[in-house]
């Protein structure tokens, strides 16, 4: 258990004393007698069963009409009349994980006309007017009134088991290790959760309702929730505030799109665009030559060549422009990621190279392309995609990554609260953050690999560069 004035470990922001540890106590308790030990799974069959079920059961039989407006209430506070129209146009399996979700918000969270005036649902339910319940379901639903419904990064996960979260707004908050068998099946690190954690004895469980976001909104909806935490401060209400807003957010994916967020180069604050200009090589040991002379190129003919600039304001050096060898015979490809610097790096690179290449094309990739897996990328108009055996492509790949890696464990990353990895290291929380950024990048990396039928592309040097170990 916790020290009492520590801040509880399930993220609610109280200090221990004043959040589970009564709960802590009563159901160490209960269990000191068990012969099963803590780290044990939790049974088929839990202390709190049916508590949700029979709660709905309860309420819908009783005050069957304040349930229901106060249901309605909740959907329209939440969505537009167009925004619910498309909701309901959904498949019965993601209706029926809203009305999970929505259900179990409103025994948390909301109110109810009964007996004559507006009860909190939570405190209703386990009153003195409330159903008789079991211990563990008395439990389980005066947890739902007390934790509050917060947006967790998944830093790792044990298919079948469960999963280490870290809370998205506290960066001193303790990550979280869950017990989770059918949530773990489908979650990767690096995902976006919304979710109560429930605490179960000595472990640590999700509540049920879960507020799954893809790799593209959840930075932003991170974003909204400290813009907000930022705004109103420690007020009350603000745990319920930004638990509508995590809720609204997860809601309205179903019916729009999320906005795409701007990508920029993080040292020019250009706008990404990734641009390759292909040459033909007339003279190789020309081109090595006027490559080896210049100092801000380095690298050699097997392995291309990478011209690095030392313009940033501390001091390090970063690529410019990656010169590959290209996929067809006499031919490099020139690789950059804003359009300034595709400009200028051609203009140099033909001076550069008077009469020993020949410029072919430019192609520009839209950077978005790959938040599409369903659909293969168009191709630049005019423009016929190479066709690369999978095993070159990851030959290819390597390198490069490696490059654009370089210096990765100290520039500032947004994930980490504009932290380098090597600075966020130095604490519990942020060396599992760091972790967690790393799983998440051979989590896509994996599934690249296997959409394009290649060997996957290590990133041990990620790992070995801040002397992690996994």
């Amino acid at each position: 258990m916790s020290a009492p004035n520590e801040p509880c470990p399930c993220g609610s922001g109280k200090k221990y004393k004043h959040c589970c540890r009564r709960t802590d106590e009563t159901l160490s308790t209960s269990t000191s007698t068990s012969t099963s030990t803590s780290t044990a799974p939790p049974s088929d069959v839990k202390p709190h069963a049916a508590a949700v079920e029979k709660a709905v059961a309860w309420l819908t039989s009783r005050h069957s009409k304040g349930w229901k407006i106060a249901f309605e209430q909740l959907r329209d506070e939440l969505l537009s009349h167009s925004e619910c129209e498309k909701l309901g146009q959904q498949d019965a399996q993601t209706l029926s994980v809203i009305q999970i979700n929505l259900t179990e918000w409103m025994l948390a969270e909301e109110t109810i006309y009964a007996q004559g005036s507006y009860r909190r649902i939570s405190d209703y339910l386990i009153g003195p007017l409330g159903p008789n319940w079991t211990a563990g379901q008395r439990d389980w639903l005066q947890q739902l009134g007390q934790r509050p419904l917060r947006l967790y990064n998944v830093t790792d996960v044990s298919r079948g088991q469960g999963m280490t979260l870290c809370d998205t707004l506290d960066d001193d908050a303790k990550p979280l290790v869950v017990l989770e068998r059918s949530g773990s099946q489908e979650a990767e690190p690096g995902m976006y959760l919304g979710c109560r954690v429930m605490r179960v004895g000595e472990h640590f469980e999700l509540s049920g309702a879960c507020y799954a976001f893809s790799m593209l909104h959840g930075p932003l909806v991170a974003q909204s929730l400290h813009t907000a935490t930022d705004e109103y401060g420690p007020l009350p209400g603000l745990a319920h505030k930004l638990g509508r807003m995590l809720m609204s957010a997860w809601l309205k994916q179903f019916v729009s799109p999320p906005p795409m967020p701007t990508l920029v180069d993080a040292q020019s604050g250009e706008p990404i665009a990734l641009i390759t200009d292909d040459y033909c090589v007339h003279d190789w040991d020309a081109l090595a030559r006027m490559l080896q002379v210049c100092g801000d190129v380095e690298g050699n003919r097997m392995d291309g060549w990478t011209r690095i600039t030392d313009d940033g304001d501390d001091g390090r050096t970063r690529p410019q422009a990656y010169i590959n060898i290209g996929t067809k015979k006499d031919q490099i490809e020139i690789f950059y990621t804003t359009q300034t610097s595709a400009d200028q790096g051609r203009a140099w690179f033909d001076r550069l190279t008077e009469g020993s290449v020949a410029f072919l094309k430019r192609r520009v990739t839209d950077p978005y392309s790959a938040t599409k897996p369903s659909q293969k990328p168009r191709a630049h108009q005019g423009i016929k995609q190479p066709d690369i055996p999978p095993q070159e492509l990851a030959r290819i790949m390597e390198p490069v990554i490696q490059r654009s890696y370089a210096n990765w464990a100290d520039e500032p990353i947004a994930a980490l609260n504009n932290k380098t990895p090597r600075q966020a290291i130095q604490t519990a929380t942020g060396l599992e953050r760091v972790k967690g950024l790393l799983r998440s990048y051979e989590s896509g990396e994996k599934a690249q690999a296997a959409l394009h039928g290649r060997s996957e592309i290590s990133y041990d040097f990620l790992w070995q560069s801040l002397g992690l170990s996994r």
